[in-house]
């Protein structure tokens, strides 16, 4: 009874205690790390000291047992800052690490689960962080995390900030090895991730095009997606027998996509939209898959980013193309005022084969839109329809749809309808209420930043003097007078230079007899913002001043936003390349807008055209042009060039509204404007008026691009192809009774006749 009773005791204490034998080693820096790993047994803890570890590549290679794993973790969860070229790789099996902090700093990778060939097994990274851990250059590619082998876990992390090339997470399938791994990805935060504007911005992705056909069989569950907007797939599944579910995806700019393999699951997830723009569902293609019992919600994308999207297939597809989409299953789910499915997506030439064998079942889809919440772009005999419900004003009988009129209750964030149905609601709440990321905050608690104001004088150096001293959200409010720059200004915060008058009495340029004139007034850094306002930018009498203002250097990754407002940018005329704004290769702007100003006598003006390897890529998500006046350019006033056919972003967005363009171009092969391969394009209430030299002033390609209600007077014609969209143009004389201030006579047949009700061009700019 005696040998009994001990080893119950022994057994008690190896199961509960781990053991007996484990130990604990405190290390204080890289040498004794390396040491403590080389010497360690199951059970032992590694305890790296609180502080900055900068240039630490961990090489955590050790075996631990089934219940004795090996520890490596912070002395402190989340005061172990590994910074400078830091990183963490693991190889063996039962290892953990835990309570790290990546940042201030760049490494090829971050967290790998392999290391020199050696794969981990049964291995975990917990409770850790990487943030803002990206390289000096946008073009640099790699991956912030790497699983390999089988049976690891990756959970409770917060990842957030990367903002160059590379998923942020990838799980490798290379060599058998790896094949039918388990790997489990759940408890994370992956916070924002900015436009990339290319291909490779996907948060993650489960294997390549060439293992596709391989069974992964990785579980993503309850994770949290935020703002995730680096391309249109946020998750992109390129592997086998993989499941999502129970994860948030709350205003992410993309979808959850099986672009390869089969026989997925997508099931309790829920995708809050919030009528963010360009926020998708789920995107479906090849053979097998299954998308059971999710909630969609305030979802506005389009085409590929459609709250559900069935793909087209290519006849013979090679692994890397788009195989036809067969047996899907879509049931069970709740779309809520989100937009229209895309059935048959993408169909071309090559993606000509409908989804077949395929069934749209017991779902709910409640709309308030004028839409259809159905797109068909193929034949629809492939797909079987049955027991649906549909609550929406306007929507076309459908067999398998049903038009009933719904009663809503709110719980929490979502609309549950009153009626019974075969949708699962009680698992939404507890996903929007799930807790992810770290037990510790990464995040420093956000402080209202006040915006300070300064005042500045005219003078020689008054200006770029007063802004080289501050730092942070500054207003510079300049007195009436001219303003000499004896350097160029670098915009490094969010900035606004705002004159206290009208635009023509306040004046900013180079000074004539300064020491050296550089070629730009302003350049605007990545991460900064820069508004001018009631202010004037000339190189009148600065010819080797090229531009008004330039993006940040070639290859700078993160984003940058120009606003120019009641404004005036005039005599930019250096037939060198001169122009108004000018974007370096490799540079993403999130937003350049003009509005109620007057661009005037420059050579060109917008220039967004140096992304010429025609890869997808392009120089900014979004220009906006509106009420503005560009009179008198050489050229062309806009360069927005994207090459190359890549469907992995937005593609760009142009609007104009209310402008009025005159006197560009010198010859007939002059365009007022270049937008070639624009996806999203939008012209409304606007006037081309005596562009005598060109033939085409525009050229609009695709069903995305559209110009309404606006004049073509003496300026040749619109070019349209691919179901590009005109509505209302006007040929005739606008009937101006002053052109200097384009204001319309009374009997102007452009008054009140906009979209919008008001007067096709201006208000009144001076």
């Amino acid at each position: 009874m005696k040998n009994l009773k001990y080893l119950l005791t022994v057994t008690f204490c190896l199961i509960f205690f781990g053991n007996a034998n484990a130990i604990e080693i405190k290390v204080s820096n890289a040498t004794e790390l390396t040491e403590a790993i080389s010497k360690v047994k199951p059970g032992d803890r590694i305890i790296m000291s609180n502080g900055i570890w900068k240039d630490t590549a961990i090489e955590f290679h050790a075996n631990g047992a089934i219940k004795d794993s090996i520890f490596l973790e912070a002395e402190t969860a989340g005061k172990v800052i590994l910074s400078g070229n830091s990183s963490l790789k693991l190889s063996g099996e039962y290892l953990v690490a835990k309570g790290l902090w990546f940042k201030n700093g760049y490494s090829k990778f971050v967290i790998s689960f392999s290391s020199k060939d050696k794969i981990a097994t049964n291995s975990r990274v917990t409770n850790c962080a990487i943030i803002d851990y990206n390289p000096t250059t946008k073009t640099e590619e790699n991956h912030w995390i790497e699983l390999w082998g089988k049976n690891n876990r990756f959970d409770n992390n917060y990842v957030a900030g990367k903002n160059n090339g590379g998923c942020t997470l990838v799980v490798w399938l290379k060599g058998e090895e790896s094949h039918q791994n388990y790997h489990r990805i759940d408890h994370n935060y992956f916070g924002e991730r900015p436009p990339l504007g290319s291909n490779g911005g996907e948060t993650i992705r489960i294997g390549t095009s060439h293992n596709s056909m391989f069974q992964s069989n990785t579980i993503v569950e309850w994770n949290k997606f935020e703002k995730c907007n680096g391309e249109t797939e946020i998750v992109s599944n390129k592997s086998c027998n993989n499941i999502f579910r129970n994860n948030l995806f709350l205003e992410s700019q993309g979808s959850m996509v099986f672009r390869h393999g089969n026989d997925c699951l997508v099931e309790n997830n829920v995708f809050l939209g919030n009528n963010q723009p360009y926020t998708g569902g789920v995107r479906v293609i090849n053979e097998g898959h299954t998308v059971k019992n999710n909630y969609f919600y305030g979802l506005t994308g389009q085409d590929f980013r459609g709250s559900l999207v069935l793909m087209n297939g290519v006849p013979n597809s090679p692994l890397n193309r788009y195989n036809q989409v067969k047996n899907a299953k879509v049931m069970n789910n709740f779309f809520y005022n989100c937009s229209a499915f895309q059935l048959g997506a993408g169909k071309d030439e090559e993606r000509s084969l409908a989804p077949i064998n395929s069934t749209i079942s017991d779902n709910i889809v409640y709309s308030e839109s004028d839409s259809e919440a159905i797109t068909f772009f193929d034949d629809r005999k492939g797909i079987t329809f049955k027991n649906n419900i549909i609550d929406s004003k306007n929507s076309k009988k459908l067999e398998g749809f049903t038009s009933k009129k719904l009663s809503w209750k709110k719980e929490g964030e979502i609309f549950i309808p009153n009626e019974k149905s075969g949708v699962n609601f009680s698992v939404f709440s507890k996903v929007i209420a799930n807790k992810t990321g770290t037990s510790w905050n990464p995040i420093a608690k956000k402080v209202a930043i006040q915006e300070e104001t300064i005042k500045v004088e005219p003078g020689i150096g008054t200006l770029e003097k007063a802004i080289k001293k501050v730092k942070g959200k500054t207003k510079f409010v300049l007195a009436p007078g001219t303003y000499l720059l004896d350097h160029s200004i670098i915009i490094t915060d969010n900035i606004t230079i705002q004159g206290e008058d009208v635009a023509s009495t306040t004046i900013i340029s180079f000074n004539p007899d300064a020491e050296k004139i550089s070629n730009y007034l302003f350049r605007v850094e990545s991460g900064a913002r820069l508004l001018l306002e009631n202010v004037s930018l000339t190189a009148k009498n600065t010819q080797a001043v090229k531009y008004a203002i330039v993006s940040p250097k070639d290859d700078t990754p993160g984003l940058y936003s120009v606003f120019i407002n009641k404004s005036i940018i005039s005599d930019f005329t250096n037939a060198e390349g001169g122009s108004v704004f000018k974007a370096s290769k490799g540079t993403f702007a999130d937003t350049i807008k003009i509005s109620n100003s007057v661009l005037r006598n420059n050579f060109r003006g917008i220039n967004l055209s140096s992304e010429k390897e025609d890869k997808g890529k392009y120089n900014a998500e979004n220009v906006i042009l509106e009420n503005t006046v560009f009179t008198d350019f050489s050229q062309w006033v806009l360069n927005y060039y994207r090459g190359g056919n890549d469907e992995s972003t937005i593609g760009g967005n142009l609007v104009i509204d209310h402008c009025i363009f005159t006197k560009v171009g010198a010859t007939e092969k002059d365009l007022v404007f270049q937008n070639k391969g624009i996806v999203n394009l939008k012209i409304s209430n606007s006037v081309f008026f005596e562009n005598s030299k060109v033939t085409n002033p525009i050229r609009l390609n695709g069903k995305n691009n559209s110009i309404k209600n606006s004049v073509i007077y003496n300026s040749g014609a619109i070019k349209l192809s691919g179901n590009a969209v005109s509505e209302n143009l006007n040929y005739k004389n606008p009937s101006y009774q002053d052109l200097q201030n384009f204001i319309l006579q009374d009997k102007s047949p452009l008054k009140v006749a906009g979209t919008d009700k008001k007067d096709i061009g201006i208000s009144v700019v001076k």
